[in-house]
């Protein structure tokens, strides 16, 4: 299970930032895909990249890759501009795409040979390590496999070229829940462990949880929040309040004015408050109101309910006609 994943340390000190963009505006003709999107992915950190189908999580990829020009802003890998410097960029970044468009005509020595020649830095020992390690056939034809195989076979040849920075778009689709576990732990084994920087998108929210220490989450192409995984979960709380009666309009008012409150939603005697900040201060605001709830519970919350409620946020801006401000 991902629960029982090594947990990926926050390395010390962290010296400067892996990617870098700054206001990245990417169109599609008249649609933008990537809205104004800034934010800095830290030097040997393992970072998730999320956000809802069409939320733009590819095309920010592509365009880190060189595969996209942006329209506006800019974005830089390694300190290297994307759009200048594509080649320098994609040498030092190993990438596995949701889709692994790998060669299937060719044999997997005939593709390990062609990686070899076109990869600066290629590690024949250790690609060899990786596919002994996901029990792949040695030899047979790339179109053959699985698609959780081509996945794992993805993932040797882009560890296979000791990236720097090792970007993922959905790599654990199609792989049964065992694989997908041996594929993390490679990466938090290979990847956290020597120091490098991991970048990747997936929509199973536990295994981000699982080996993440930052994360982002965008919608419709806009950032909603880019922080320290931990940060968020410790300053976030879903907090449960019961009361002897159901509170008056009044009260229900004077709660969502509290500081931290982000969201209030009441039912009966019962009233659920989202609180963002300072927890145990705004608790000993609520237990010393004239009007104190008689049982008050501290809910955590997971990345898939924090989540969840950014993708309210982003609802709730659309619909206001408003961008979320990207805290």
């Amino acid at each position: 299970m991902a629960t029982s994943l090594p947990r990926a340390r926050t390395p010390a000190p962290i010296t400067g930032a892996a990617i870098e963009l700054h206001n990245l505006t990417v169109q599609y003709g008249a649609a933008r895909a990537v809205d104004n999107l800034s934010f800095s992915v830290p030097e040997g950190s393992i970072f998730g990249f999320l956000g809802p189908n069409g939320a733009g999580k590819t095309t920010t990829i592509k365009t880190l890759l060189g595969f996209r020009p942006p329209a506006a802003g800019s974005a830089r890998v390694l300190g290297l501009d994307v759009v200048r410097d594509s080649l320098a960029v994609r040498s030092r970044v190993g990438y596995v795409s949701e889709s692994n468009s790998l060669y299937d005509g060719l044999t997997i020595p005939q593709l390990l040979a062609f990686c070899h020649t076109t990869t600066p830095r290629w590690d024949a020992d250790r690609v060899a390590r990786h596919l002994r390690t996901f029990r792949l056939p040695a030899t047979g034809r790339v179109g053959r496999l699985s698609k959780g195989m081509k996945s794992q076979l993805a993932l040797c040849l882009a560890l296979g070229g000791d990236p720097d920075v090792l970007i993922l778009d959905e790599p654990t689709g199609g792989l049964d829940p065992l694989a997908r576990h041996e594929f993390l732990n490679i990466i938090v084994r290979e990847v956290a462990a020597a120091g490098k920087t991991l970048f990747f998108s997936s929509h199973i929210l536990s295994e981000v949880e699982a080996v993440a220490d930052q994360v982002a989450i965008i919608r419709a192409g806009r950032l909603l929040v880019c922080d320290e995984l931990d940060h968020l979960k410790a300053t976030q709380r879903l907090l449960k309040l019961a009361y002897s009666a159901p509170p008056p309009p009044g009260e229900l008012a004077a709660l969502r004015a509290l500081p931290g409150v982000a969201r209030l939603e009441a039912e009966g005697r019962g009233v659920r408050l989202l609180v963002r900040g300072d927890i145990e201060a705004l608790t000993g605001i609520l237990r010393s109101r004239p009007l104190a709830p008689r049982h008050l519970d501290n809910v955590p919350l997971n990345l898939e309910s924090l989540f969840l409620e950014y993708m309210k946020d982003g609802a709730e801006a659309d619909a206001e006609g408003g961008a979320p401000d990207g805290h």
